[in-house]
């Protein structure tokens, strides 16, 4: 599906405008059913995010809630829109695919073709159907150990141009932590994105880098069992706020919650970024190319990628080259949405020996042929507004420890599943 139609059937979707008209009527008794066969498929890869509170546009958790819709998440399950998951199968293996497989498609179009049908008995909605505190994450690994919220509200004012700002969120943390998961929330009528930064004791910057971010369509970080991110005692977050102001003004008062290391600590993540703020896009160029890379300084293992551009971003390609010479493509993004900006979680971690180059590579459609474009003749250059242009090949890495660490917060706690 191009992407203008996307758009419009995704406004159709958000407004309820898009009425359940022709939903065939049940044919056989050994069709699918909501409740024994469909449920079970969108508690899986749906109701995390269509449920109330959250950033999908309907709630999926009842019959009553899916039965109105049924005919659209047919063409959305058909179309592979919904999941929303961008990268080429061909490369990598990813613990996060929201993917539906063959046979859930399959199902869930059986089943909207013989009517739609509720079936026997009842369906109880996952644990995290209740959860009120706004985070993703806690229908997957319960109520989060910390939440950092920005000590004041931010008043983003009605209409004006963006707005990029740092906040400064102290933690008053009196002993380190090893963080195995962050979801960073705000208002995001308002919030473009925002980069959570780690500010050490001393005030520099951790050795950890980026510890977590939002951007449109993306949902949390989450790091392997047995790694973390540190976070000193003393420590403050540095909030990175890319403001989107609204037609009215608006208050955001953006939080990063944080899920502790439930094991034995073997490997310290570390985020980097290989990117190219030196890009210069001319007016009505369709294929600009922009490329960078990073050199292993020591023995690591690659443990998630998050593409980011902007409106002009058509693709993204990261691929390594050993030491020995071989390359590998561990993930290819050909068809980037800037509107789902994923974080792309390898299953295991991919081991990278020191000295192998991480190259990413990524093209540009300033053309007017290009739907997104706000404006085709200008020369476009790096920029946090999103009418500039970013390219930003992010990445975590692990590194071994000398000893494995286990945390005094750690001790006697049951690992997170």
């Amino acid at each position: 599906m191009k992407k203008p139609l996307l758009v419009a059937v995704l406004i159709l979707v958000a407004s309820g405008a898009w009425p359940d008209t022709g939903v065939a009527q049940a044919t056989a008794n050994d069709s699918p059913s909501w409740v024994g066969d469909v449920a079970p498929v969108m508690a899986l890869k749906c109701m995390n995010c269509h449920r109330p509170g959250q950033i999908a546009p309907m709630s999926l958790l009842t019959y009553e809630d899916v039965r109105p819709w049924a005919s659209s998440i047919r063409m959305m399950v058909e179309e592979r829109i919904m999941p929303p998951w961008h990268a080429d199968p061909r490369y990598g293996e990813f613990g996060n695919d929201r993917r539906l497989s063959d046979a859930q498609v399959q199902t869930v179009l059986d089943w909207v073709d013989a009517g739609a049908p509720r079936g026997e008995g009842q369906f109880t909605p996952p644990e995290f159907a209740n959860a009120t505190d706004g985070f993703l994450l806690t229908g997957v690994l319960g109520p989060p150990d910390y939440v950092f919220r920005m000590e004041d509200g931010f008043l983003v004012p009605a209409g004006g141009p963006d707005l990029n700002l740092d906040i400064m969120v102290p933690t008053r943390l009196d002993q380190d932590i090893w963080v195995q998961a962050a979801e960073v929330r705000g208002n995001f009528n308002v919030v473009h994105h925002n980069v959570v930064s780690i500010i050490g004791p001393d005030g520099e910057y951790a050795r950890t880098g980026r510890l977590a971010s939002t951007v449109p369509g993306k949902q949390w970080d989450r790091f392997p069992n047995g790694s973390g991110k540190l976070i000193e005692a003393g420590s403050t977050l540095r909030f990175g706020m890319h403001y989107h102001p609204s037609n009215e003004a608006t208050v955001d008062t953006s939080s990063v919650a944080v899920w502790l290391v439930r094991d034995q600590i073997t490997h310290e993540l570390h985020s980097s970024v290989v990117a190219d703020p030196g890009l210069q896009i001319p007016p009505y160029e369709s294929d600009y190319l922009s490329q960078g890379e990073f050199v292993f300084e020591t023995d690591a293992a690659i443990t998630l990628f998050k593409p980011h551009m902007h409106y002009r971003g058509t693709d993204m390609l990261y691929r390594v080259t050993y030491p020995d010479g071989r390359t590998e493509t561990l993930l290819s993004v050909p068809n980037y949405d800037m509107n789902w900006q994923i974080s792309y979680e390898f299953a295991e971690p991919v081991p990278v020996p020191r000295g192998t180059k991480l190259e990413v590579i990524a093209h540009f459609d300033n053309s007017p042929e290009n739907p997104w474009n706000p404006d085709p003749s200008v020369q476009v250059l790096w920029g946090s507004d999103s009418r500039d242009e970013m390219m930003e090949g992010w990445f975590d890495y692990q590194v071994e420890l000398e000893e494995p660490i286990l945390p005094d917060h750690v001790r006697g706690t049951p690992q997170v599943p």
